[in-house]
């Protein structure tokens, strides 16, 4: 990331506001027998463009050089226009081009909420990664079930979110709507990222435990080597000492030289 793009990786509770909200939104854009779904999630998408917009016009007063050059403050003006296009009024079923257009539009918006959070999640941050897959756990087990006809308690909806994102597939329940497989193709995406964090955080802990031991006997040989040193260098100069004092020529050996 460039030195100009660290305003827009900074602290932006706004942005992660409206990249949450347009999740909901999409899927209740999805439901098209129950029109009060629909109408709140067009209403959802223009809170999700006006969260933006306040967003960057905050970010805008305070970096205003170079603001339309930079490559974040682009994927989120594409947010926003995709957020006003969504909300836009669409026929109750979508045809191929604007099914194409709404993935585009989410995979940009998980994509770029990936890049917010991770300065939250990652590396050495175990306790956080956890809390994080519990919240994601309990979202996608609400999703399923608004979204999957066969999922009828909650707990049924946490049961399939958790078989999607570890990708165990017992086949008991499945998706079997657009929606719900929509869903769970980013809950499993979303899994894998979860994954590899969590691994690498263990892997870190680990190697970081290594890496003390090792530093911890690599600075106690380092003093046993110095302490040995230190002791030659005392040995060796006794003994340089006593080798002058043994030639050294004594007080009655002058005397006589005089004489």
């Amino acid at each position: 990331m460039s030195k100009s793009d660290a305003p827009f990786q900074s602290s932006r509770p706004l942005l992660l506001l409206a990249l949450l909200l347009s999740i909901p939104a999409f899927y209740m854009m999805l439901n098209n027998e129950v029109s009060p779904y629909r109408d709140t999630g067009r209403s959802l998408y223009v809170l999700v463009a006006l969260l933006i917009a306040m967003d960057m016009w905050r970010l805008y007063r305070k970096s205003p050089s170079g603001f339309r050059y930079r490559r974040l403050a682009i994927v989120d003006l594409l947010i926003f226009f995709g957020a006003i296009a969504s909300a836009w009024s669409y026929e109750s079923s979508w045809h191929f081009t604007e099914w194409l257009f709404r993935l585009a539009y989410c995979v940009v918006v998980f994509l770029r909420l990936s890049v917010l959070l991770s300065r939250y999640v990652g590396p050495h941050k175990l306790l956080q990664i956890g809390v994080f897959a519990l919240f994601v756990l309990a979202i996608a087990g609400e999703g399923f079930l608004l979204l999957e006809p066969k999922i009828h308690t909650y707990a049924d909806g946490v049961w399939l979110a958790f078989l999607t994102v570890a990708t165990l597939g017992y086949g008991d329940l499945v998706p079997s709507v657009p929606g719900s497989r929509i869903f769970a193709v980013f809950i499993v995406l979303l899994g894998y990222a979860l994954f590899s964090i969590f691994t690498a955080s263990i892997s870190a802990i680990l190697v970081g435990e290594d890496e003390k031991r090792l530093r911890h006997e690599l600075h106690m040989d380092t003093r046993m080597l110095r302490a040995e040193i230190a002791a030659l260098r005392g040995e060796l100069r006794d003994a340089l000492l006593e080798k002058r004092l043994r030639h050294a020529p004594s007080g009655d050996d002058n005397r006589q030289e005089e004489a």
